[in-house]
């Protein structure tokens, strides 16, 4: 069973990602801010294969937490989520590790197909 760990800090959200996710099946951790994920990321290290994540978090942002878990695993697969994004900050993440990008607000569908090819892109 693979494992995404959620990143989201408003609660309504979290639990509905958690529910659409698990409910197909992946074991699912979540964390309400990117400090809280990158210390749940180093507990498991190994053990989770994707990270979904806001970008706006608060005490650590989703783009720098991810940053600092791409250092210690240059593989480590992420899809971050905005209402907005730049461009041109969007082609900078996609080039420095991160393997998608999702417009908020979430669409079920739309998010599983993602972290379904996001999955298989080995």
């Amino acid at each position: 069973m693979e494992t995404i760990l959620v990143v989201e800090d408003e609660e309504m959200l979290l639990e509905l990602l958690e529910t659409i996710i698990s409910g197909e099946g992946y074991n699912v951790l979540t964390a309400k801010d990117g400090q809280e994920a990158l210390e749940i990321y180093i507990q498991r290290e190994g053990k989770i294969d994707l990270i979904l994540s806001d970008m706006g978090l608060p005490r650590l942002g989703g783009w720098e937490m991810f940053q600092k878990i791409h250092k210690m695993n240059p593989a480590a697969k992420a899809i971050l989520a905005s209402g907005y994004l730049d461009p041109k900050l969007r082609l900078e993440m996609i080039e420095a590790g991160a393997v998608d990008f999702v417009q908020k607000p979430y669409e079920p569908d739309i998010i599983l197909n993602r972290i379904r090819e996001a999955l298989d892109s080995r």
